[in-house]
């Protein structure tokens, strides 16, 4: 949650850009009509598609709607979408799914927008990686390669996910794992997983299971597998993070773990809810996760 304090020179900045768009202060139109909108406006800052996403996204649209209020997604596409926006649109309270700029805040606070900003990365974002160490582990895989991306867009996923399975390995005193950040994010190809995993089962000490960053690189990871001749889960184990809508379509049926998205939803509209004086404050968050168990890790041979 975020109260902000704006410097005077911030919120010069943001009412001199606001003149030269003749932007209308939302709180001086909303004065002018004498009633509260009832417009709630979720801020994508640029989090890519993914089954998590829209589950949040559809979840907080219901309990909006449960409000008598409507749910806007907006998605942020150049530095200045924000003021050019609220020219438009004037939300009663503006809810942020990742950390915004400070000329946006300060936006936020001259026009008088409370304004929800909860990372969807936050304290916890490591525990899913840490479930998949721990699967693996206990099913007798301690050879273990991470799949991850070097995309920059998906960092702020990548490295607590990352870290978690690292940390996992070095507290249950594994080998030391092997970690390929690969390019490519939701273009990854089959022909680059396919050559990590040949140069994995080449070492003295072959990966016997492969983490993966999400499910979308389980999936190519199991792809590529097959093309080498490797039997999964016989050969090699994959397990993938996210319990995407095609998990249990793969062959064989991806072992995951699934992250309790429509509760960081919940989440989201109880502080929204605060911020609009409605509720007390809620407790702090951590997102649920569980395994989701299918076919694709079994016990080592």
């Amino acid at each position: 949650m975020s109260r902000q304090s704006i410097s005077e020179a911030t919120r010069d900045r943001v009412l001199a850009a606001a003149r030269q768009l003749n932007y209308v202060p939302n709180a001086a139109s909303r004065a002018l009509r004498g009633g509260q909108s009832r417009l709630v406006m979720l801020i994508n800052s640029g989090i890519p598609w993914s089954t998590n996403i829209t589950e949040i996204e559809d979840e907080l649209t219901s309990l909006v709607a449960d409000s008598g209020r409507s749910l806007v997604v907006w998605r942020r596409q150049g530095p200045n979408d924000l003021l050019s926006t609220l020219a438009n649109l004037e939300p009663c309270v503006a809810v942020a799914m990742s950390k915004l700029s400070e000329t946006e805040k300060a936006l936020l606070a001259t026009v008088k927008i409370p304004l929800v900003e909860d990372d969807l990365v936050a304290p916890g974002s490591d525990i899913p990686a840490r479930l998949q160490v721990q699967h693996l582990v206990a099913h007798g895989h301690e050879r273990l390669g991470y799949l991850t991306t070097s995309e920059p867009t998906l960092q702020r996923f990548a490295t607590p996910r990352t870290q978690g399975f690292l940390a996992a390995c070095e507290e249950l005193r594994l080998p030391e794992p092997r970690v390929a950040a690969l390019p490519g994010g939701m273009a990854l190809t089959v022909a680059a997983v396919a050559e990590q995993l040949r140069a994995w089962q080449q070492e003295a000490d072959p990966v016997t299971a492969v983490a993966c960053f999400n499910d979308f690189h389980a999936a190519v990871c199991l792809t590529a597998a097959a093309e080498l001749g490797l039997w999964v889960p016989s050969d090699l184990a994959v397990i993938g993070l996210d319990d995407d809508v095609f998990a249990p379509l793969t062959r064989p049926a991806l072992t995951t773990i699934r992250m309790d998205a429509k509760s960081f939803s919940r989440h989201l509209w109880d502080i929204a809810r605060y911020r609009l004086g409605e509720t007390p404050e809620p407790d702090p968050y951590l997102m649920p996760a569980r395994l989701v168990e299918r076919a694709s890790v079994t016990e080592q041979a």
